[in-house]
């Protein structure tokens, strides 16, 4: 279904896009540079082959995700626990035995695995003959762009069916869209420029989408009514209104329920039908969403202090942890991913 560009195994490749490129059969340093492309793990060899055999990693960090081909040579485990973004595994050749949390199954070129944030991933078996890409998602862009889609923030993780189907005309689009973005990366062209570091973000973004479009998860269903206001009256319309229009004012939910026109207790209602949320829940993603893309713009002389006041967080101490909750790193970190 994908199949690896004959350049991308090289380390001038990894050079020209600033990844890791790691060819060894020495155990130890193989391992050591899986760990630090991807997560921190357990990783044994299993079986009756005791040693690696021609044991390749290339892994290039992009905007919105880290994108891997790796292959071992050999049998192996992995047990990276409870990861912290979103991840998909896709044999190239071979096969891998997998699970997340109770969901498991047996990844193949027809076949890949998607692995949810906060479960325990375990790699039971990866085959001596897996060459794989595998993919790193960073969890809030991909709960971000849900959002988008939405038109409404995302309250904790999404879910995934870890089996995705490549066969499927979904599934062959989704196939079709990493092609081309591995084809773009491994390019043996000079430095990318910025109209093809764009085009670059562009196929990250559609690789996201087209996830989160075409396999199954535990926003589906909101997803594909997300065209439907049956269920969003006058009364949230009200609501959301003043809430883009000065994101960082202060409102109880009493202030929101009298714009509205409807009690507090019928607020909380509308809100929880149509957003799986309360109104103050929804104000706080809200609010972390655009705190976050602050932190992210070019504004060299914004402080996380600055940025949390004006999109109304008061308490910092409490700021800091709903934000680390939500996008599993600090405000701080964020801020230094834009500095760097």
């Amino acid at each position: 279904m994908v199949d690896v560009p004959a350049s991308a195994f090289t380390a001038e490749t990894a050079r020209s896009r600033r990844g890791f490129y790691c060819a060894t059969d020495d155990f130890d340093i193989y391992r050591a540079s899986i760990n630090d492309a991807f997560y921190p793990a357990r990783l044994e060899i299993v079986g009756g082959e005791q040693q690696l055999s021609d044991a390749q990693m290339l892994a290039v960090r992009l905007t919105h995700m880290t994108v891997g081909i790796v292959r071992f040579g050999a049998d192996v485990l992995i047990d990276p626990g409870a990861v912290s973004g979103y991840h998909i595994d896709v044999p190239i050749t071979g096969s891998l035995d997998t699970s997340c949390g109770p969901q498991s199954v047996v990844a193949t070129p027809k076949r890949a695995a998607v692995y949810t944030p906060g479960e325990h991933t375990f790699l039971s078996r990866w085959a001596a003959d897996n060459t794989q890409v595998s993919i790193k998602i960073d969890r809030a862009t991909l709960e971000q762009e849900l959002g988008r889609i939405l038109g409404r923030p995302i309250n904790g993780r999404v879910r995934f069916d870890i089996g995705f189907d490549l066969t499927t005309p979904a599934g062959q689009r989704w196939a079709s869209t990493l092609q081309l973005l591995l084809d773009t990366i491994a390019d043996p062209g000079p430095v990318p420029d910025p109209a093809l570091l764009a085009q670059v973000g562009h196929l990250e973004r559609a690789l996201i989408s087209g996830l989160l479009a075409n396999q199954g998860h535990s926003m589906s269903e909101a997803l594909f009514n997300s065209g439907d206001d049956a269920d969003n009256p006058a009364a949230v319309r009200k609501v959301l209104d003043l809430l883009e229009a000065a994101p960082g004012a202060q409102h109880t939910v009493s202030d929101l329920a009298e714009v509205a026109g409807v009690g507090v207790r019928q607020l909380q209602k509308l809100f929880l039908d149509r957003f799986e949320m309360s109104p103050s829940e929804y104000v706080r993603n809200m609010r972390l969403d655009g705190v976050r893309a602050d932190l992210l713009a070019r504004d060299p002389d914004c402080t996380v202090s600055e940025v949390a006041f004006r999109w109304g967080f008061n308490h910092l101490g409490r700021f800091a942890q709903y934000y680390e909750q939500k996008f599993g790193e600090t405000p701080s970190r964020t801020l230094g991913i834009r500095q760097n």
